[in-house]
């Protein structure tokens, strides 16, 4: 699992001096919760600091534009002074659940050089995500139509947000899952996986705080089975 992101991006009327401190401070998080999600899974908006720069690489790609068209000195630093102190970007991530087709095998031909099996990546979105994602897009719409923004863009193909989830899902049944609530091997009990492997959904947040909160908690067990 991933979180599947839809990204926009357009011009608001007035500057908003982005590309300045981390990557995103506010979000919209009030889509989490609801009966929609008999359609379409959660998500969030996060609004970005870093203006373009996702989507097209601004603003070097922007000074570069203005270059191309002739622009130089302080015409050139005026033009890029006025289009980029407005670039807003949105980026929604959207919870992807568990499909038993997605899922990371051996591969029976292909070896590494130490002859062991390559991986192969079973990887699709559902018509599940496919909903979430175009909820995202009329929300976004909705957004920078109130903010009366202009040069509105939509990437077409979702975005991954490179958040590598699941494979190894937590749960209380050895037949349906990996690891137990202490991320204990069900098979191997001297064996705990730490990480983003044991999610058993993907969510609509970032995974390090809660891969830390499971870690800790899996501290005691990793204790315990070393003093035996």
């Amino acid at each position: 699992m991933d979180h599947p992101t839809q990204l926009s991006w357009a011009l608001s009327r007035e500057p908003v001096w982005p590309y300045r401190g981390p990557l995103s401070t506010p979000s919209i998080e009030t889509f989490r919760h609801g009966a929609f999600r008999k359609d379409r899974p959660a998500m969030r908006v996060e609004i970005g600091n870093d203006g373009w720069s996702w989507p097209k690489g601004a603003p070097v790609s922007t000074a570069a534009e203005f270059a191309r068209q002739g622009l130089r000195g302080q015409e050139l630093n005026n033009a890029l002074r006025r289009q980029a102190s407005r670039h807003v970007r949105l980026a929604s991530q959207v919870e992807q659940l568990p499909d038993p087709d997605n899922r990371v095998t051996l591969d029976p031909n292909e070896q590494d050089i130490y002859g062991v099996p390559l991986p192969r990546l079973a990887y699709r979105l559902d018509d599940y995500v496919q909903a979430g994602l175009a909820a995202a897009r009329a929300a976004h719409a909705e957004i920078f139509g109130r903010l009366g923004a202009t040069g509105i863009e939509y990437r077409d193909a979702p975005e991954g947000a490179g958040h590598i989830m699941g494979t190894a899902r937590m749960g209380n049944d050895p037949k349906s899952s990996v690891v137990d609530r202490d991320l204990r091997s069900h098979n191997h009990p001297n064996l705990f996986i730490l990480g983003s492997a044991v999610f058993p959904t993907g969510a609509t947040a970032n995974p390090t705080l809660t891969i830390a909160a499971l870690s800790l908690r899996s501290a005691g067990s990793v204790k315990a089975a070393l003093s035996q």
